[in-house]
């Protein structure tokens, strides 16, 4: 099981309301962890949430570092304001292994950078401890008291990560594999490319 080594971050996709999800493989089993909502100065701890047996899941590996998961499941389907169905499904859950990332700056310095990454599309400002959302959605959330989206850096065993907070609840984790003052790349996208590097 020398292909599984080491620990696996779950890919959200755009329609997961998931919290953040974390696996490993040990002795014909995938140990399943959740990540503490609570990060001491940036450093995550992970707690055990379930296990299975490999021999009862069905997934494939895309590449060398990416794992997917097929899954039984239902999904409902609303035909009209009365009326709704459900149907079987089988969903895929893709996994990607982190590593340490590679930099030679600090957390300090990490926080200071700025990067304007471009992804399928859709523009992502990465810059730490700032609010994300636009100046109209800032004035919606400071009348609703809501804290908004903020980026902070976070560390699991040597792997930064850009984790997306909405109001105060952490919802996504971006690994980081190499950070310098004039690079940042990311990946553990959902979709090709997985993976991106802004000069």
């Amino acid at each position: 099981m020398k292909e599984f080594k080491g620990t696996w971050l779950m890919i959200k996709t755009g329609d997961d309301y998931s919290e953040p999800e974390l696996i490993e493989f040990y002795d014909n089993k995938v140990l399943h962890f959740g990540v503490r909502n609570e990060s001491h100065n940036g450093v995550l701890s992970k707690n055990e949430i379930w296990v299975e047996n490999i021999a009862d899941t069905r997934f494939e590996l895309v590449n060398a570092n990416r794992i997917r998961f097929f899954r039984n499941g239902k999904e409902h389907k609303v035909i009209s304001e009365t009326e709704s169905i459900t149907v079987d499904k089988i969903f895929e859950v893709d996994y990607e292994r982190i590593e340490p990332t590679k930099t030679d700056l600090s957390k300090m310095d990490i926080e200071k950078l700025e990067f304007n990454v471009q992804w399928n599309n859709e523009h992502i400002n990465f810059v730490f401890n700032k609010d994300l959302d636009s100046s109209a959605i800032q004035e919606v959330n400071k009348r609703m008291r809501r804290e908004g989206r903020k980026l902070s850096l976070e560390n699991l065993d040597g792997t930064y990560f850009g984790a997306i907070y909405n109001n105060g609840v952490r919802e996504t984790l971006i690994p980081i594999r190499e950070i310098s003052k004039e690079k940042l790349t990311l990946y553990g996208f959902p979709e090709k490319p997985y993976e991106i590097t802004v000069p």
